[in-house]
């Protein structure tokens, strides 16, 4: 059992944080805590760091998984990550039914796609479009967007389904709810992408952490220099190949007896399989030239260095080492890594700000309150789609090209659907990466979104003749009010200081296809008036008559 005590335990670790971070996306009933889906992002590697760039979080988690990984390897990958927990849930459940272990034996690295996929997220970031490229190659946001997009309402038509049994069984927990779809636009990219992943995972284990996956890249750069190492005893090693049966990585390589700690997501499994306890982890950050217990005899003393000698000894070091690939890979990554910090500084710092192109105000979509306006909005989420999980009112829904092509999969507000809740700022509370900040609610109800306009050829009160002020009823800053016309009649009139762009008014319209009020985004947020009530008038008593107080 003590063999087993590592696997175990990063596996418990596992499997509460995939629940847990399925739950968060899932949740269609709005009972997942909201603090429980933020303090699982704020982990999470990419949104951490780009959180901490952009100066929307002092959080140290990114900074965090360096440190661990340079010290004991790749623990995040097989503990924190959400997309690198569901490979392994595919490929444990692809076990289950083909009913005979997958044996995947040791495979070269594909170091130029490792490149090729790290050194495009670093162009990416470099030009100006964070937000985009993040948002396809981040692999929580990835999983984000399975969850919320694919799983959610396949859940929730499941959960209907159940309904009818179990109120003729008398359980009234469950209840009908309307299943969220996304357009058929956004939702083919993460449909294809979760084909992809579980294709690999079924057939190849962690294959795609490990040749396409940036971070995976990334950290596999610094899980090669690791401290702590997981390394073969060739004493005890009997190539029996049980290590191989387990690994989900191909990072075993039985003929040399090592092990590529670059690809090596630190699930401990083949440690556990290991019946000649031949595997453990060994501290490798030992100086070259210590002390080394002499095989046989007694050491002889050094030769003195000649000339010779040290010509010979200098060319031996300029010798490249045998294993090209490895050095390349190293090499390249780490130019990229370089690369990438260079311009995540002069990023921070206004030197290589090179932010989206803006919208026209009148044809974008709205965006959250506290996104600041549509470029940045774009520039910084990464469509992780936690905050459309979150939406009480589900207004949030991902985009298909409204923002146009750098925005697809990025939540929006659709006022078709319903509208953004006064009293409510739950997007803020969950962004884990900055793009929509916290703001205290009394700042959120004057953050102007947009503008309503009313089509009056459209209203049925000057169309039909026919009374509604529905817009009005609903708006909650009074920037709608009515006034008489005709007969017996109140017609809509809009105050623009006072509107915030929620769309309560665009909502409630009862006018279809196209609704008589609608709602035009602003490019950049701003702050709208307070509705400001004049006291009422003291009564003025009749002459001779004293006031009833």
């Amino acid at each position: 059992m003590p063999r087993h005590w590592l696997k175990l335990s990063r596996a418990a670790l596992a499997i509460a944080v995939l629940a847990l971070a399925t739950a968060a996306f899932v949740d269609f009933r709005g009972s997942v805590p909201t603090r429980l889906g933020h303090a699982l992002a704020s982990v999470q590697f990419v949104p951490a760091a780009l959180a901490l760039a952009t100066g929307a979080s002092a959080t140290l988690a990114a900074a965090a998984i360096l440190v661990a990984t340079l010290a004991i390897g790749r623990i995040y990958c097989s503990v924190l990550c959400p997309l690198g927990l569901l490979q392994d849930a595919v490929a444990r459940l692809a076990g289950w039914l083909r009913r005979k272990p997958l044996l995947l034996r040791f495979a070269r690295p594909a170091t130029w796609v490792r490149q090729l996929f790290l050194w495009s997220t670093v162009a990416g970031i470099a030009a100006g479009w964070s937000g985009l490229t993040l948002a396809l190659l981040d692999p929580y946001s990835i999983f984000g967007r399975i969850g919320s997009m694919l799983f959610r309402p396949l859940v929730t038509v499941v959960n209907n389904w159940l309904v009818g049994p179990a109120n003729a069984a008398g359980i009234d927990a469950l209840y009908r709810v309307p299943p969220q779809w996304a357009a058929v636009g956004a939702l083919a990219l993460p449909a294809a992408l979760a084909l992809l992943i579980a294709i690999l995972a079924a057939s190849r284990g962690r294959l795609y952490c490990n040749s396409i996956c940036p971070v995976g890249t990334l950290l596999g750069l610094l899980s090669a220099r690791s401290a702590w190492r997981l390394e073969i005893d060739r004493a005890l090693c009997r190539k029996c190949g049980d290590c191989l049966r387990v690994c989900k990585a191909q990072c075993i390589d039985l003929r040399t007896a090592t092990i590529d700690h670059s690809r090596c997501v630190a699930c401990y499994n083949c440690i556990g399989a290991c019946d000649e306890l031949g595997i453990h982890h060994r501290f490798k950050w030992r100086p070259e030239g210590g002390h080394r217990k002499p095989e046989t005899g007694c050491q002889q003393p050094a030769a003195p260095a000649t000339p010779a000698t040290v010509v010979k000894n200098l060319a031996s070091q300029t010798t490249p080492p045998p294993d090209a690939s490895r050095r390349a890979f190293i090499t390249g990554t780490a130019a990229a890594l370089t690369a990438a910090a260079g311009a995540s500084v002069a990023a921070a710092v206004g030197l290589a700000d090179k932010s989206p192109p803006t919208l026209p105000v009148a044809s974008g979509p709205v965006c959250p309150p506290g996104s600041g306006g549509v470029a940045r909005f774009l520039d910084r989420c990464t469509a992780c789609q936690l905050c459309v999980s979150a939406c009480p009112t589900h207004v949030l829904q991902p985009a298909f090209l409204h923002y146009g092509w750098s925005g697809v999969m990025k939540p929006r507000l659709d006022f078709n659907l319903s509208f953004c809740n006064f009293e409510c700022h739950r997007c803020a509370e969950v962004c884990p990466d900055g793009a929509i900040l916290p703001m205290d609610l009394a700042e959120k109800k004057r953050t102007r979104l947009g503008l309503a306009h009313i089509d009056y050829e459209k209203c049925v009160v000057k169309a039909n003749g026919t009374d509604c002020a529905a817009c009005s009823e609903h708006c909650p800053t009074q920037a709608v009010s009515t006034e008489p016309y005709g007969n017996n009649l109140r017609l809509p009139r809009m105050h623009d200081e006072l509107c915030i762009g929620c769309g309560a008014c665009e909502y409630a319209c009862p006018v279809r296809p196209t609704r008589a009020i609608t709602v035009k985004a602003d490019s950049v947020h701003s702050k709208a008036a307070l509705k400001i009530e004049a006291p009422a008038a003291a009564p003025t008593p009749a002459p001779g008559e004293e006031f009833p107080f």
